[in-house]
């Protein structure tokens, strides 16, 4: 049993770190996937929280794996891992058996799991937290206390510190389509040759108050005695997805002008606000600043939010903005750049750099990019 509780001590530990940190690089991406959890669930009053619940989690997540190679305080660990473990066990199994929720989120973007995927992750690990529950006798601090308590303040400082850090100026580590160096219009594409979805045509049919499904060649041989219900198709077989394949955007009339901001090949800067209301107040002045100069040196600048016309429009007259707002569905924008407000300055289509809300770039700063 002491073997095994050392070999689990050190694999949850080092998972847990792991975990953390990537969750950790990016805390905004996370509270999107709570609140998705928010959703399913009608845990709406949750929602206003997510941020700081998804900050929190990183954070202990972190912390206790620290703790657990370190081996201090075992028995709190042990129980708190176990409700913690045992909660996203039944999460993650009710995602596996539901299919609502696509991708747990417990490794960020850097690594996708299927809901059964993620499901048996959670199944190993629970299996394995017990094995620390049960042998916690056998876990003993590495060095005195004085050391492992500072190791362990010390990782509370770095893990708290980076959290912050990648709220405010925005993930360390890229692992979104629109990341700096990704031409976004070519990765939106299909090539010529690329496979198209399959589909079955499914015929529904009603006989003798019962329902029955039918592909094309199982029909009856005899369909009077049955009544026709309705025509469906069946996605069999997905075919090529390119990697940004949500990219619309919309004028308030619902012209698409997609192929517009992609048109010039110039530098061209692109304001990203997926809802304007719950962006980060405040900044109106240094937006229409940037903006103006910029629209005055001759360059095309985008603005793209999921708000509604009037709300954008208001948000314009507010602070004497110098353009128009198009329309984009918020999850694209979400991906863009992992900060509300958030600005892009793109090249040929290519993202040559991105700011967030805490660090909107003057005029003078984005031209230092530009050389």
């Amino acid at each position: 049993m002491k073997w095994i509780t050392q070999i689990s001590r050190i694999l949850v530990g080092v998972l847990f770190i792991i975990s953390g940190l990537i969750k950790a690089n990016d805390t905004l991406g996370f509270s999107y996937k709570l609140l998705e959890y928010f959703e399913i669930f009608h845990m709406h009053y949750f929602n206003s929280y997510a941020v700081g619940l998804s900050m929190l989690i990183c954070i202990f997540e972190i912390v206790s794996g620290v703790a657990l190679l370190l081996g201090i305080y075992t028995r709190i660990n042990a129980w708190l891992l176990l409700l913690l473990i045992a909660f996203f066990t039944v999460l993650t199994g009710y995602s596996a058996i539901t299919h609502k929720v696509t991708d747990c989120g417990c490794f960020g973007d850097a690594l996708k799991l299927t809901p059964f995927t993620s499901f048996m992750k959670d199944v190993v690990l629970l299996v394995l937290i017990l094995f620390i529950f049960i042998g916690q006798k056998h876990i003993q601090p590495l060095f005195n206390t004085v050391i492992v308590n500072i190791a362990l303040f010390v990782a509370f400082l770095v893990s708290t510190f980076f959290t912050l850090y990648t709220y405010m100026f925005m993930p360390v580590k890229d692992f979104l389509p629109y990341k700096i160096g990704n031409n976004i219009e070519a990765l939106t594409l299909i090539p010529p040759d690329a496979e198209k979805d399959q589909y079955e045509m499914i015929f529904v049919y009603e006989k003798g108050g019962q329902k029955f499904e039918f592909v094309t060649d199982s029909l009856p041989e005899d369909l009077d005695p049955y009544k026709f219900i309705e025509r469906r198709d069946k996605l069999i077989k997905e075919g090529f997805k390119p990697l940004i394949h949500d990219f619309k955007l919309y004028d308030s009339l619902g012209i698409d002008y997609t192929d517009s901001i992609f048109a010039k090949d110039d530098y061209k800067l692109i304001l990203v606000q997926t809802r304007i209301e719950d962006g980060r107040t405040g900044l109106g002045a240094s937006i229409a600043t940037l903006s103006k100069a910029w629209i005055n040196s001759g360059k095309e600048f985008w603005a793209l939010t999921s708000t509604n016309q009037e709300g954008a429009n208001k948000f314009i007259q507010e602070n004497s903005l110098p353009f128009v707002y198009y329309n984009m569905d918020a999850i694209p924008l979400k991906s863009m750049v992992r900060s509300n407000p958030g600005i892009i300055l793109l090249k040929k289509n290519v993202v040559v750099k991105k700011w967030g809300a805490y660090n909107l770039p003057t005029i003078e700063t984005v031209q230092k990019y530009m050389k």
